[in-house]
């Protein structure tokens, strides 16, 4: 399974440095810009962004855009997909700290050969957990390993699941590059920071909870890598807010 899902870091990688690299932005109306006006990330808006996807027939209608997405529809809009990302976490059975049962993954595939039996197994259980959490990218990029092995390299299946890796990296980039605390990225779980270092091929060897200003961040320190970085920054301000919602402190 290590190898499988080094194959395709390997293939996203080189689609990931340019995100890395180079700043993604748009006009937004749900966003706001971070403090250096010539700063090319947005910091979600959390309340315009919960509005936005609550408005019936409106351009981000919440299942509207889920069902676009799920479809891997390739002509949604920057604006679409950053909704898709940012509006997950405004809705009203968000979980921050949902654990993605990688386990049950991994035991589906287990042994010298595999068969097609496993990779079925395997992609129901990415497929059910995604109906709770579609918008986790580890598990994203799990099934795009799985697809591709299911239904072969080149198929629509394997196509759309790595478009939607695709759509979800481009998405959490817009609001930062993770490369200091002042461009930190925005993510909406753990588990999304590590699907997003290893996008990039980043592995982290410690993990520190940092307050700034009011916000949160977590900060990873890294190995040795190809970009020069020694940590990776994001902003979890919004999932510690939740969770003291949820525990009532």
């Amino acid at each position: 399974m290590k190898r499988l899902f080094f194959v395709i870091i390997m293939m996203i990688l080189p689609l990931g440095s340019l995100f890395l690299l180079n700043s993604c932005s748009a006009s937004k109306s749900s966003v706001s810009k971070k403090d250096n006006s010539k700063s090319a990330f947005y910091i979600p808006d959390y309340k315009q962004i919960k509005k936005d996807v609550n408005v019936k027939d409106g351009e981000f209608y919440y299942p509207d855009l889920l069902k676009r997405f799920e479809a891997a529809d390739t002509t949604m809009t920057a604006d679409q997909i950053y909704h898709i990302y940012y509006g997950a976490a405004t809705l009203s059975d968000y979980d921050p700290y949902y654990r993605v049962d990688m386990k049950r993954i991994n035991d589906a595939l287990v042994g010298d050969t595999l068969t097609e039996d496993n990779w079925k197994n395997a992609a129901q259980i990415i497929e059910e957990q995604l109906a709770v959490v579609p918008t986790d990218l580890k598990l994203h990029i799990y099934k795009q390993i799985v697809y591709d092995n299911l239904y072969g390299q080149g198929s629509n299946e394997s196509y759309n699941a790595y478009n939607q890796v695709i759509m979800l990296v481009n998405a959490m980039m817009m609001s930062g590059d993770g490369k200091s605390m002042e461009s930190a990225v925005y993510i909406n779980s753990v588990s999304d920071e590590y699907g997003l270092l290893s996008i990039f091929g980043l592995n982290p060897t410690m993990q520190s909870l940092t307050e700034n200003r009011g916000e949160s961040y977590d900060v990873l320190e890294l190995e040795e890598n190809d970009f020069g970085l020694k940590s990776f920054y994001f902003n979890i301000t919004n999932l510690m807010e939740v969770q003291s919602k949820i525990f009532g402190f």
